[in-house]
């Protein structure tokens, strides 16, 4: 019987894959043109089922876990969808309004993934205060940073997906480390002057993810 073909994220996870935390910012620069218009109007749409979420829970008068737990519910979708964009920015193809809804299907996982990133927030506060939870959501944040590519572009489920990430992670932790500070210290700056330069970063950010997604594994043939 033949060997079956090991997957991209497998081969990666073995044999390693190449990344380097300039020509990850490089090639996010690079990919901004074409991205805004449809970073922005999945933004604004995340923030506007947030708002909306948040308003009908409060008439309920339910409890800010629950709250929290159905808006993460409703802004799956856009929140896969805005991975997926920085995604195929990264990998050279142009991106619509339409993809913004195209990975409805995994909506499921990706909210598995990202309710999991809300109990690790509220469970480290819990155990640990402010500074526990912030240091255990930022952990979580850094090795799950893949799982969102892996649900939406490789039908993995929630919970393999994070394990897959922590693996893929795990091979370039201080690369990725450091591009994750270098993009909160981006955001930070740009919020500055009226935030006026979110504009710019967020996209920025989104395509720089999404690039450590592809160098790392590559888009599938559907993605």
């Amino acid at each position: 019987m033949a060997a079956m073909t090991p997957e991209p994220w497998e081969r990666a996870v073995s044999d390693g894959y190449e990344l380097d935390l300039r020509e990850l910012l490089r090639d996010a620069a690079r990919a901004l043109r074409g991205s805004k218009r449809v970073v922005w109007a999945g933004v604004l749409a995340w923030l506007a089922i947030s708002v909306a979420v948040a308003a009908v829970t409060w008439a309920l008068g339910l409890g800010d876990m629950v709250s929290a737990a159905l808006g993460v519910l409703a802004t799956a979708p856009v929140t896969v969808g805005l991975s997926m964009v920085g995604a195929r920015r990264a990998a050279g193809l142009a991106v619509s309004l339409a993809d913004l809804g195209a990975y409805r299907a995994a909506t499921g996982h990706a909210a598995i993934v990202l309710l999991i990133h809300l109990l690790v927030v509220v469970g480290g506060e819990a155990a640990t205060g402010p500074v526990g939870s912030l240091l255990l959501s930022t952990a979580y944040g850094l090795f799950a940073s893949l799982a969102l590519f892996l649900v939406a572009d490789r039908g993995l489920s929630g919970p393999r997906a994070i394990a897959v990430s922590a693996q893929l992670v795990l091979a370039r932790w201080p690369t990725l480390l450091a591009l994750q500070l270098v993009l909160a210290g981006a955001l930070a700056v740009a919020a500055l002057p009226f935030g006026l330069g979110l504009i710019w970063a967020v996209p920025f950010v989104l395509i720089a993810q999404g690039a450590v997604y592809v160098r790392a594994v590559g888009l599938s043939a559907s993605g």
